[in-house]
């Protein structure tokens, strides 16, 4: 069973449906020009905007390429251009 941020994940299709890339967080810290401390502490359970995620045992991966998770990017991306003048 695979629980992700907001529940359990249904199943994915792999026939006519859109590829999915599953990633670690040092990848996606990498994509993102972060440190993977910051994307680690965005899925940890205390977090006030966690990031999209899905756990497979004890491990943490994400969707490449998801709405949910381009969604975060974004808003981020938008908190930060308010604070710093649109920096990465």
């Amino acid at each position: 069973m695979i629980q992700t941020s907001t529940g359990i994940a249904p199943p994915i299709s792999v026939l006519n449906g859109p590829s999915v890339e599953i990633i670690d967080s040092k990848e996606l810290a990498s994509r993102w020009r972060l440190p993977e401390s910051w994307v680690r502490d965005r899925v940890r359970t205390r977090s006030d905007d966690p990031l999209p995620h899905v756990k497979v045992g004890r491990y943490v991966r994400f969707e490449w390429g998801s709405p949910e998770l381009i969604e975060r990017w974004a808003r981020h991306r938008i908190s930060k251009r308010g604070r710093n003048g649109g920096g990465y």
